[in-house]
């Protein structure tokens, strides 16, 4: 019964989908308004961002928590919304042009105190030995530990996706299960707390970087910078704010909406300017005397 009730809800889903296609081709707004809601906006601010009604969101976000492209999440007192791999795949996959891996989250290593040190001997190699201490690594997967006279440090590494918020989730879910199986494997006992070695950084790429990097990189305290260092050497932005970083992901689609409305504002403009022209030549008309030419003849003698 329970196979058959997910068999109905993939057809369904699939079915939705395919309804759906030609109105995301026809509609670029829908992807919009996609990818809004699933980088944590709230229905208001997109709707604010993207200059589209807020019964529009409602359409559109009802449609993609229906498919399963949207989870309802919170974030304080504010509804939000978050990415499902399947609303992941739908973006990426779009003919819009859309980047499933619009974030990057540097390594946001955590460190943890060595209450007892392993009792299985680990492999570990040396990394140098920096203020007369030795640092020695080894790695569990993909995942960088690193081990100094008193703490256990764990680079989960950079993390791409979507969703920012669940990026931050996913950093701390692959740290704690590191740190578990660095306990269980090697018989490890660490500290419960870890202490981050610095603040989130998030990464932003876009062909503008690249352009803006020719002329040199910049810092701006409390903000980012603008880096091409190694090893990627790629141009992006770096924010130190998770909302700065959301910001200049939605930068285009807020530059769209403002130039359809100067466009919208222009042609007003215009049009009140014809009209004011044609009300001048109606005004030009009433007000001017109507004197009709007389041969000199019926012109009286007095006049001439």
């Amino acid at each position: 019964m329970a196979g058959r009730s997910r068999g109905s809800r993939f057809c369904r889903r699939k079915m939705r989908v395919k309804q759906l296609n030609t109105s995301f081709k026809l509609l670029g707004l829908g992807f919009r308004i996609l990818k809004s809601l699933g980088a944590g906006n709230t229905a208001t601010d997109t709707a604010r961002d993207l200059g589209c009604t807020k019964a529009n969101i409602t359409y559109w976000k009802n449609k993609f928590l229906d498919m399963d492209a949207l989870r309802l999440q919170c974030r304080d007192v504010f509804i939000t919304y978050s990415l499902t791999p399947f609303g992941l795949k739908l973006l990426t996959g779009s003919e819009e042009g859309f980047s499933g891996e619009v974030f990057v989250l540097e390594d946001h290593a955590v460190k943890f105190g060595i209450i007892e040190p392993e009792k299985t001997c680990i492999d570990w190699c040396k990394l140098g030995q920096p203020r007369n201490w030795e640092k020695l690594g080894f790695k569990v997967g993909n995942v960088r530990v690193v081990k100094t006279s008193k703490s256990i440090i764990i680079h989960p590494g950079k993390l791409k996706g979507f969703d920012i918020d669940e990026l931050e989730v996913s950093a701390g879910q692959i740290i704690e299960r590191v740190r578990v199986f660095l306990q269980n494997r090697f018989g490890m006992v660490l500290s419960e707390e870890g202490i981050p070695l610095h603040k989130p950084i998030w990464q932003v790429f876009s062909p503008e970087a690249e352009e803006w990097a020719k002329a040199g990189t910049v810092k701006v305290n409390g903000i980012g910078q603008l880096d091409k260092s190694p090893p990627d050497r790629r141009a992006h932005r770096e924010y130190d704010k998770k909302q700065l970083a959301i910001d200049a992901v939605m930068a285009p689609a807020i530059l769209e909406n403002l130039e359809r409305k100067v466009d919208a504002i222009a042609e007003n403009v215009g049009r009140l300017i014809g009209a004011v022209d044609n009300l001048s030549d109606v005004l030009g008309k009433l007000v001017q005397p109507d004197v009709q030419e007389r041969p000199e003849s019926e012109v009286p003698s007095y006049v001439r």
